[in-house]
């Protein structure tokens, strides 16, 4: 029963992913601009925006390629080849869920590593499948185009291959231990000369009983190369990877050395030895790939062993791209953080942790409590030298927490991969007892983390893309037009959703530069982006009044203006004054659209002057609540009448 309510969940992530817009959700830029925008433009050729963190700007790119290219580059390939033979459109649709598609085929690997370690353990498989694959985490952040799902996926790896390389040891300690505590309780009782009710273990402590053979290692060597290859492979793709692999690779080298003799330090020579070969190769591919993608190292000298041989030196060297070292010279200059935000160093553990797991971090609180009352219970040298799996998994979710907490900036999905140890310690308390059905209040929990950041939060702009792209591309009656789309209180729009080429324009672009003098010849209508993000009002009057200037926005005949202002529902107040230069009309709207920054304002009464019509007070308590979740698009209209009476 347990695997097909797994399989269940796993239908509902891919259906996720084929119907987009039950799941549209715009829950951080990252989620287009790290990987989805700069590849549609590589691949299609659309128009694009590429971020800071791919430039070569000081201190150089920070985005390693190989795992966008391996996922969303794989799947884009796949697409474009499917429309050549004209078996698809290339759509918003087609260019969201396709490397949807690829992202959530990639995060099952956490799902099998996880059931292959639970399974090591002797602990209930298809719990911690069910539990990891019901979370909001996964449903949401794992069916997008972050690069944490690989980091989340490669440390389930890591964790697979330590626990089953060193299975043998954490099941014998943890019988040890278990038999320890066991006697220590009956000396207890016959001492006191009575049956003493003994408190109850926490869930940490308690692990099913283990088989009486267990399987072999598999082979060190290969393992280590393994690992060498994932924990670089994963700092190429997060720079934050080293916070979550530290404490399992750690143990590995040291898990089963238990003295400071020679032959121990051997031992941990070699495992290391064992990591180098994996982690060196990979290195220099990911290296290789970053240096060439970006421009700073020539391909031909990779083909040509002689030219090689002939470049190494250390002008080489200083013309490779290493984008996991940039990513740190970038991120340790808290000036550089400050526009991305700076908060507490306290808000994983207070804020992000709950937000995302908080039945799982209750179930973490009670037992740390329950450990800290009966710890004085049992032998200290016995509880200190052994290391058992709930230790071992205890640490992988304390460690990355308190090491990511020293970046001063900090997003929840930093921590998403510490589910993975999560659920293999309390995936069994947050199922119903005899039951392949997880307690109702982790559904609950889960049902309103989908709902919010899967389908409300900013969850109008990607559907607005597509409209904006209608508008860009209907057909030219007369003259072709310029068009502004100026996004206020937006997240950043995803320019490749407009799938345009070579239509649009940076902001203030005259027309009539040399840059773009091919766009006259095809008489295309042209499009201009103007990202005010949290600008205040002030700012957006300010912008459209530049566009609307001809003297600041010079647009060459034939070409007409058209201006579009996209802002929450939310800020509909600054939208419904009546101006002396132009008005705000209301063309279009896009439900489920929740603004964290612009909360709605429940109820409101206020009359629109500019379109009565649209006043709330006019409005059904249905119609109300729906138009208050939107996102509105209104068209900029010139004021008309001032022209008439100086006519007359």
């Amino acid at each position: 029963m347990g695997a097909k309510v797994w399989l269940c969940l796993v239908i509902l992530r891919f259906m996720v992913c084929f119907y987009p817009g039950q799941m549209k959700g715009y829950i951080h830029p990252d989620q287009f601009f790290q990987t989805v925008e700069p590849l549609a433009g590589d691949i299609f050729g659309f128009d694009h925006l590429r971020t800071w963190d791919w430039n070569a700007t000081s201190p150089g790119p920070i985005r390693n390629i190989l795992f966008p290219y391996a996922s969303v580059g794989a799947s884009f390939f796949a697409l474009k080849q499917l429309s050549t033979s004209g078996y698809i459109d290339i759509s918003g649709y087609t260019l969201q869920a396709f490397p949807r598609l690829a992202m959530t085929a990639a995060s099952l690997i956490a799902d099998i590593a996880v059931y292959k370690t639970a399974k090591s353990l002797d602990l209930n498989p298809w719990n911690c499948l069910t539990i990891l694959a019901s979370s909001y985490a996964t449903l949401a952040f794992h069916t997008r185009t972050f690069t944490n799902v690989f980091e989340c996926a490669l440390f389930a790896l890591v964790l697979m291959l330590v626990v089953m390389s060193h299975k043998d040891d954490l099941l014998q300690n943890k019988r040890h231990l278990e038999g320890n505590t066991s006697n220590t309780k009956s000396d207890n009782n016959r001492h006191v000369g009575k049956k003493r009710k003994t408190k109850p273990k926490s869930s940490i402590e308690k692990q099913a009983v283990p088989h009486a053979a267990t399987s072999s290692s598999p082979n060190e060597a290969l393992v280590g190369f393994c690992l060498g290859f994932i924990v670089i492979l994963g700092s190429f793709c997060r720079p934050t990877f080293p916070a979550f692999f530290i404490i399992p690779i750690s143990f590995w080298i040291t898990g089963s050395v238990t003295s400071g003799d020679i032959k121990a330090v051997w031992e941990i020579f070699k495992r290391v030895a064992y990591i180098v070969p994996g982690a060196f190769m990979t290195f220099v591919v990911c290296v290789a790939m970053d240096s060439i993608y970006y421009g700073t190292l020539d391909a031909a000298i990779l083909n040509n062993p002689t030219l090689l041989v002939q470049n190494l030196n250390l002008d080489l060297l200083h013309n490779i791209t290493i984008t996991p070292l940039n990513f740190i010279k970038y991120n340790i200059q808290n000036s550089n953080l400050s526009p991305h935000g700076i908060h507490p160093r306290i808000t994983h553990f207070l804020v992000n942790v709950p937000m995302l797991f908080l039945p799982l971090f209750v179930c973490f609180l009670k037992d740390a409590v329950s450990f800290y009352k009966t710890w004085h219970d049992r032998s200290l040298a016995n509880e200190i030298s052994l290391i058992t799996s709930h230790k071992l998994f205890v640490l992988m979710f304390l460690t990355p927490i308190m090491l990511l907490s020293l970046i001063p900036h900090q997003e929840p999905r930093y921590i998403l991969p510490v589910i993975v140890p999560l659920v293999l310690l309390y995936s069994d308390s947050l199922m119903k007892p005899l039951s392949s059905i997880p307690k109702m209040y982790w559904i609950l929990f889960n049902l309103i983390g989908c709902i919010i950041f899967g389908h409300f939060h900013q969850g109008g702009l990607v559907p607005c893309m597509e409209y904006l792209h209608k508008v860009a591309t209907r057909p030219i009656d007369n003259n072709p037009t310029s068009f502004h789309f100026v996004f206020f209180h937006t997240y950043m729009p995803p320019q490749h959703l407009l799938h345009l080429q070579d239509q649009i324009l940076p902001p203030f672009a005259n027309l009539s530069m040399e840059k773009y003098q091919h766009i006259l010849p095809k008489q295309e209508n042209v499009v201009t982006i103007h990202d005010l993000m949290g600008s205040d009002q002030l700012t957006m009057f300010d912008r459209v009044d530049k566009i609307l200037s001809d003297t600041k926005t010079v647009t060459p005949k034939p070409y007409q203006k058209e201006i579009y202002v996209i802002s929450p529902a939310s800020l509909d107040t600054i939208f419904c004054r009546l101006n002396v230069k132009y008005n705000f009309k209301l063309i279009n709207q896009f439900t489920h659209h929740l603004s964290m920054e612009d909360p709605p304002e429940w109820f409101p009464s206020y009359e629109c002057v500019a379109q009565p019509d649209r006043s709330y007070s006019r409005m059904n308590f249905g119609d109300t609540f729906q138009t208050m979740l939107s996102l509105f698009v209104y068209k900029v209209e010139p004021v008309t009448y001032l022209d008439n009476v100086a006519k007359s």
